[in-house]
């Protein structure tokens, strides 16, 4: 072989291997992002299976042995004061049906609002002060007013992980 086919076959050699190497790097890259793909797919999907199956533990702050002003009945604690269940008046409007109830680890207020005041309430955010028989403070909790026209009547509804279902009675404070 003469000197200048030496040249091209040893110079062509190297220019095909590196463009052998350069295809098996971009199917490498692309098989690996597929991959990558359908495996955060596949990991995404047992995570939810997982969180399904397996049910949070629930720690509760609820006292069911604790029954001063409640009653307990297949594990719901149900405020009994009759002090409590009174209809109160706040800003001339009058809060009634009022419950206060402990179940699943969560105590709740609820009650219904009507305005008969003679204008439009906006509605605005609230502290409920819940007070023993002393009149002493028992608790606190943060709530909203909904905006209700004349006439009408809207709900409270606020909630706690604290155990309050123990409460005497309650105010609005202003």
């Amino acid at each position: 072989m003469s000197e200048q086919k030496k040249k091209a076959k040893s110079s062509g050699i190297p220019i095909a291997i590196i463009i052998i190497l350069i295809i098996i790097a971009v199917c490498i890259f692309i098989k690996v992002r597929k991959g990558n793909t359908s495996k955060q797919t596949t990991d995404n999907t047992s995570t939810e299976e997982v969180v399904e199956e397996q049910p949070l533990p629930e720690y509760s702050l609820i006292d069911l042995n604790n029954t001063e002003n409640a009653k307990v009945e297949n594990g719901v604690k149900e405020n009994t004061s009759s002090k409590l269940s009174e209809p109160k008046t706040y800003k001339g409007m009058t809060i009634k049906d009022i419950k206060l109830i402990a179940e699943g680890g969560i105590t709740r207020l609820t009650a219904t609002i009507e305005n008969n005041t003679g204008s439009r309430y906006e509605g605005e955010e609230i502290t409920i002060v819940f007070t023993n028989q002393d009149g002493s403070e028992y608790a606190r909790l943060e709530g909203i007013i909904p905006a209700i026209d004349n006439g009408e009547t809207n709900e409270i509804d606020a909630a706690t992980t604290s155990d309050i279902a123990n409460a005497y009675d309650f105010k609005i404070a202003e």
